[in-house]
Order: C-alpha cells, then sequence, then structure tokens
C-alpha cells in the first residue's frame, strides 16, 4: 500500500551552490594595513624632523641671540623713555655682550642664560615707569604724592631683586596704556596722563610691591641699567634661573 503524504527530499548538510553564492565573502583588510603604516612613517619622520630642528636651534643660540639684541632689543632701547644715562649705560652693556658672542667668548648655555634674563627684566617699561613718576611729582600734592613716589621705588626695588618682571610691570602700566598699531608692542602711554590712570597704576604697583615683600620705605638709586648688567654676569656664570 502506497503512503499517500507527498514525499520530502532528504535533508542534507552540504550546502548547495545557491547558498554559497548569497554568501558574504572574506573582503580582507583592504587599506588599513598600509593606511596605519603610512601614519606611522610620518610620525617617526616628524618627529626625527622636529628633534633636528630643536638640536639646531639649540646649536645656534649665541647667534640667535645676537640677532635678538642688534636686530630688536637694543633698537627698542634706543627709542625708549628711560633716561638718557641709564640707556647709554644699556646699550653699550648688550653691545659689548653682542661682540663677546660674535667673537665665541660664551657658550651656548650661557647666552641662553643671559637672553632669559633680559627677557624677564622690565626694561621697555622703566621708562614708561619714569614717566608716570614725572606725573606723580609734578601734579600730585602732599601725603597723596609722597605715597605714590614711595610706591613707585619699592616697585623699582622689587625688579632689583628680580621679584618682579616685565609681565607684571605691563600689567600694572595698563591703565595708562592706550593701544597704537604703529607701536611694536601695539600700545603706549595715553596722552595726556590723568590723574584716575595714575592712581591706579602705582596702586598695582604697591600690590607688586608687596607681593615681593619689599618693606614700606622709600629707595633711591635704583638704575635699570646696573640691574641688567648684573644680570648678564648671572647669565654667563650660573647660566638660566
Amino acid at each position: 500500500m502506497t503512503d499517500p503524504r507527498p514525499s520530502t527530499p532528504a535533508s542534507s548538510d552540504e550546502p548547495n551552490a545557491d547558498s554559497l553564492e548569497q554568501a558574504p565573502r572574506d573582503q580582507g583588510p583592504g587599506w588599513m594595513p598600509a593606511i596605519l603604516a603610512a601614519t606611522l612613517l610620518m610620525a617617526i619622520v616628524g618627529f626625527i624632523t622636529c628633534g633636528v630642528s630643536t638640536w639646531v636651534l639649540f646649536q645656534k643660540r649665541g647667534e640667535l641671540a645676537v640677532r635678538t639684541l642688534r636686530g630688536s632689543f637694543i633698537p627698542a632701547i634706543e627709542q625708549s623713555r628711560i633716561a638718557p644715562d641709564e640707556k647709554l649705560g644699556l646699550v653699550d652693556q648688550l653691545g659689548a655682550f653682542a661682540d663677546e658672542l660674535e667673537r665665541g667668548e660664551h657658550e651656548n648655555w650661557q647666552a641662553a642664560g643671559v637672553m632669559q634674563r633680559l627677557q624677564r627684566l622690565p626694561v621697555l617699561q622703566w621708562g614708561e615707569i619714569a614717566v608716570i613718576e614725572a606725573f606723580v611729582d609734578d601734579q600730585f600734592e602732599g601725603d597723596a604724592k609722597a605715597n605714590a613716589l614711595k610706591q613707585l621705588s619699592r616697585l623699582r626695588r622689587s625688579a632689583e631683586l628680580t621679584q618682579s618682571t616685565a609681565f607684571d610691570f605691563e600689567d600694572l602700566l595698563g591703565p595708562a596704556h592706550q593701544p597704537d598699531a604703529r607701536n611694536p608692542y601695539g600700545r603706549r602711554l595715553i596722552e595726556p596722563l590723568t590723574t584716575e590712570a595714575v592712581a591706579e597704576v602705582v596702586d598695582r604697583a604697591r600690590l607688586v610691591a608687596d607681593r615681593a615683600a619689599v618693606p614700606d620705605q622709600s629707595f633711591e638709586d635704583i638704575r635699570i641699567d646696573l640691574i641688567v648688567k648684573s644680570e648678564i654676569e648671572k647669565g654667563i656664570a650660573e647660566g638660566t634661573y
């Protein structure tokens, strides 16, 4: 007797041709390894280039110092408001140091030490403080005048002790500055000075002197050319701070 149920084909574990064609094919890693290798190679080349450039600059610190001194620093001092006798001393000292570097009398670490110290000193701001001081002497009276002159002298003393920097001087002179696109530093003292601006400068000078723990008294004969001379000598002997 025949089984009325339809017969079903025997199942097979082997995939047929249609299923093989429909299965996703392995595309492999593609370009990713090449891209990663190229990126790594570029990073290595960049690192080596940066290292070589740094080494070259490191070996030319004396030459760079001479260019900075003769090309910008000394000319800026000559055009500053620093007192003429102090200005003459500064130009002579810095010119002599540049000559010594050109003759190879100092090593690169000494040149770097001196330049770092010079950058911290408020050399170019020194003349502007003198202008503020002259305004106080002419326009202030009584105790206000005496106190303002004292605070400005304390500020100079803080620079002499290397407890304040050019950045401190630049900040405290802010109330007396105005933008000037023709100035290499993009600013100059306001003209004419005002009592309010000068009073704010004096108050900021007091804060800087207090932070430097300068005694609350007046100091005389603090000259920027002598401060620079001392720092040049220390830079040659000791290098950076």
